[in-house]
């Protein structure tokens, strides 16, 4: 069973995101252009080739920022792969009819994409926000199905902080 301090970092977790600023865009993979995916090591290439499948142009695994250091390594030994793909349709948009969000057309949806990438062998997981956030996922008594914060904090280039929630930006 997790300890209470387990749970208190795991729901501070689901509320917030702090971020670089240089990710701050009005709409998914705008300005920053790649997915970032967690992946076992042993898996790095099979993920490669099903992410060029999904349409994926050059996806690579992340290099450590130390020269000849090879690949980033997260706290848990794991690749990070950073996947472009074009910009990400909302759940609106495909109810909008300006595509189907399947990838057939080259243009998915934001949660058709992250389905379809968990569900390659060997991906731990996804670097999308998206669904229900903690506290809708709570008010509806689904259990873990918060993916969304409620507040973002962008850490800008001048040190101060721009939030953003569903309710705009302060």
């Amino acid at each position: 069973m997790p300890s209470p301090s387990h749970d208190a970092r795991e729901r501070q977790m689901l509320t917030r995101a702090r971020v670089d600023y240089r990710k701050a865009q009005p709409r998914l993979l705008t300005k920053w252009p790649s997915v970032p995916i967690e992946v076992a090591p042993i898996s790095a290439h099979v993920v490669l080739t099903a992410l060029r499948e999904l349409g994926s142009a050059d996806p690579r695994v992340r290099e450590s920022g130390m020269a000849k250091a090879g690949p980033l390594k997260t706290d848990q030994d794991f690749f990070i792969i950073d996947a472009p793909f074009r910009t990400l349709l909302t759940a609106g948009d495909v109810k909008a009819g300006k595509a189907k969000g399947d990838g057939s057309d080259g243009l998915w949806e934001v949660a058709q994409l992250a389905a379809r990438i968990k569900a390659i062998t060997g991906v731990l997981e996804v670097g999308l926000f998206y669904g229900y956030d903690g506290v809708e996922a709570a008010e509806l008594g689904i259990r873990g199905a918060g993916q969304k914060p409620i507040a973002v904090y962008f850490g800008m280039e001048d040190g101060s902080v721009k939030v953003r929630t569903k309710k705009g930006e302060s």
